[in-house]
């Protein structure tokens, strides 16, 4: 296996896995034992209301940076047969690497307790890192857009005349990452392709909200898609 590296966007995580008492732990894992799998913003205002230690961004910062460990042991072990303490010794060996972290060995050793106690746990975190996992395999993903609106002008067959016209111009860029990394590409559109592309949006929306309530009616748990970054 490669060595890890901790991404800038979980360190504030980490940092509070090393650092919480173990009665804030305990409350973490005595939450994830009792709840049910939410939204992670349900999730996290539920984790809150018991951990009195830490503040609401606190609690997401842990919460998101569990269930990266989860999905990426889910991955190491379905792509390199790595066993639980594989994994959890690449993090920790991740975890010393990194200078902004600033890890003792006595730490070190309680983190790596914690990790066994956290990736033990047949729980919320599973069903999330599980759900991210099927939504996010595919060969393209995408990662953000902006519509650019410009006007140019039309020119009759003259050029030294004042134009005849100006033509309004949307240009759509849509960026999106595979496995070569972030990419991007640009689409013209005109006024009826924005109707189009807008009408389109909201049958897709209307179809989520519809699927969303039949869910909630036969109490099947499910990931909403704007927890996934």
């Amino acid at each position: 296996m490669t060595e890890l590296q901790i991404p800038e966007k979980f360190k504030p995580g980490f940092k509070l896995l090393i650092s919480i008492d173990e009665k804030t732990v305990q409350s973490f894992i005595d939450t994830f034992q009792q709840a049910q799998p939410l939204q992670i913003n349900d999730l996290v205002s539920v984790v809150t209301s018991r951990v009195n230690t830490l503040t609401k961004k606190e609690v997401k910062d842990v919460i998101e940076t569990l269930i990266s460990i989860h999905n990426l042991r889910d991955y190491l072990q379905e792509n390199n047969d790595a066993s639980a303490n594989e994994v959890i010794e690449k993090i920790s060996q991740a975890v010393e690497d990194d200078e902004e972290l600033e890890i003792t060995d006595e730490q070190r050793q309680e983190f790596e307790r914690r990790l066994v106690n956290f990736l033990g746990l047949d729980n919320i975190l599973s069903f999330r890192s599980k759900s991210i996992e099927v939504i996010r395999d595919h060969e393209r993903l995408f990662k953000n857009s902006r519509i650019h609106t410009d006007m140019r002008p039309v020119f009759e067959s003259g050029l030294e005349d004042s134009p005849a016209g100006v033509a309004i111009i949307n240009m759509l860029k849509i960026e999106y990452v595979d496995l070569d990394g972030k990419h991007e590409f640009f689409v013209a559109l005109d006024a009826n392709d924005l109707k189009q592309l807008r009408e389109q949006l909201d049958i897709a929306d209307r179809k989520v909200k519809a699927i969303e309530l039949m869910l909630n009616q036969v109490n099947i748990p499910y990931l909403n898609y704007l927890d996934v970054e």
